[in-house]
C-alpha cells in the first residue's frame, strides 16, 4: 500500500512531481510532395462541386445541407438512369412542402445541365452519403457509389455472365 513516504520513491507517472521532457511532437506532419500528375478528384469531391449551388442556398444550417445533398443526389442519379427517373425525381420534388412546379422544373433543368457540363462521362450512382460536422475535425463527407456502366462490359457479355450463374 502506498503512503506519502513511498510515493516519493515511486518512479513513473504517479507520485513523482519532477518535470519531465515531453517526447511527443504536437505539430502536424507535412504531407509528402506529390509526384507526377495531381490526383483526380474522388466521387465525394465531384458531388460536392456539383451540389455547390444548392449547398449555397442551404447556408450554414446542417439539416438544410443534408437535405440539399439529398436533392442533388436524387437529380444526379436520375440524370444517369434516364428520362423516366427524371420524371420520378420531379414528382418527388413537387411533393416537398413549399415547392412549386416552376421551381422544381428550373432546379432540375439547371442541375441536369450542370451534370452534363461538369461530368458528362460519370456513370456512378450514389447509393449513400455520410455528412458529419465536428468542431475539432471539421466537416467529413463520405460517399458510396456504384458504377452501372463499367467500361469494357457489353450488354451481351453481362447477359452471358448472368446465364452462367457467375
Amino acid at each position: 500500500m502506498s503512503n506519502s513516504r513511498t510515493r516519493r520513491r515511486t518512479k513513473g507517472a504517479f507520485g513523482n512531481n519532477k518535470p519531465r521532457a515531453v517526447e511527443r511532437e504536437f505539430t502536424p506532419k507535412q504531407a509528402p510532395a506529390p509526384t507526377g500528375a495531381p490526383a483526380e478528384p474522388n466521387v465525394a469531391d465531384k458531388l460536392a462541386n456539383y451540389a455547390q449551388p444548392i449547398l449555397e442556398q442551404a447556408g450554414s444550417n446542417r439539416t438544410a445541407a443534408k437535405g440539399a445533398l439529398n436533392v442533388a443526389i436524387l437529380i444526379w442519379n436520375a440524370s444517369i438512369e434516364g428520362e423516366e427517373k427524371i420524371a420520378e425525381a420531379k414528382a418527388k420534388l413537387n411533393g416537398l412542402p413549399g415547392s412549386t412546379p416552376d421551381q422544381v422544373e428550373e432546379l432540375v433543368t439547371t442541375m441536369l445541365t450542370r451534370k452534363k457540363d461538369l461530368y458528362p462521362d460519370e456513370n456512378l450512382l450514389i447509393t449513400n452519403f455520410i455528412l458529419k460536422f465536428n468542431h475539432r475535425t471539421g466537416t467529413t463527407f463520405r460517399v458510396s457509389a456504384v458504377n452501372i456502366k463499367p467500361e469494357g462490359l457489353t450488354k451481351s457479355a453481362a447477359q452471358d455472365v448472368i446465364k452462367a450463374g457467375l
